[in-house]
């Protein structure tokens, strides 16, 4: 069964928008927001390694979520973490994170099964959060996206493929429409 297309959700008067989660999808990347990091200047070849390796492995959102949930559960429950303790959970939050790629809802799994695991918080205390799990999943996702937009363009100065000139163009044009459409062939036509 193919997939169900992404849909914009409905605005007042009509206008529509779409979250962020649409602009990458989780595991592999959106046609939109890899041909924006394109005409915002990076390099095709860079942006095709960056953005799905990032969407597995650089999971900023999830690892702020993990760490931050799992210390406000410690406190909401009245449980006085030493630093060493709350090291470990950092430590172990940022690693179990990795396991969210992929998976909707995945970081509230991770953070139940890493809270068991660690042994320093009740299992009960996740039903503290989780009623608010699927509003803080847009600020994960909204991170992530970031994040991985931002390491896009790190990346692609390392690499000295992107046009510094191209992206002050678009970001200072008030149209969407990039300013040099000629740009995006030249850089394709370089690739072969």
């Amino acid at each position: 069964m193919p997939p169900e297309p992404v849909r914009p959700h409905a605005l007042p008067q009509g206008r529509t928008a779409r979250r962020p989660q649409h602009l990458f999808q989780r595991g592999r990347p959106a046609p939109t927001g890899t041909h924006k990091l394109e005409i915002l200047g990076i390099g095709r070849p860079v942006v095709g390694i960056v953005i799905p390796s990032g969407f597995s492995f650089n999971l900023d959102g999830s690892a702020v979520y993990l760490t931050m949930a799992s210390l406000f559960l410690a406190q909401a429950m009245g449980i006085d973490l030493s630093w060493q303790q709350q090291l470990i959970m950092v430590g172990v939050m940022m690693l179990t994170s990795k396991g969210t790629a992929g998976i909707a809802g995945g970081a509230f799994i991770v953070l139940a099964s890493t809270v068991t695991a660690v042994g320093h918080i009740p299992l009960a205390a996740l039903s503290l959060i989780v009623g608010i799990d699927r509003i803080l999943n847009e600020g994960r996702v909204f991170i992530n996206v970031l994040g991985n937009a931002v390491a896009t363009i790190v990346i692609g100065k390392w690499e000295n493929d992107f046009d510094a000139e191209q992206a002050r163009k678009v970001l200072h044009s008030r149209t969407t429409t990039p300013p040099q459409a000629g740009v995006e062939t030249a850089k394709a036509g370089a690739d072969t």
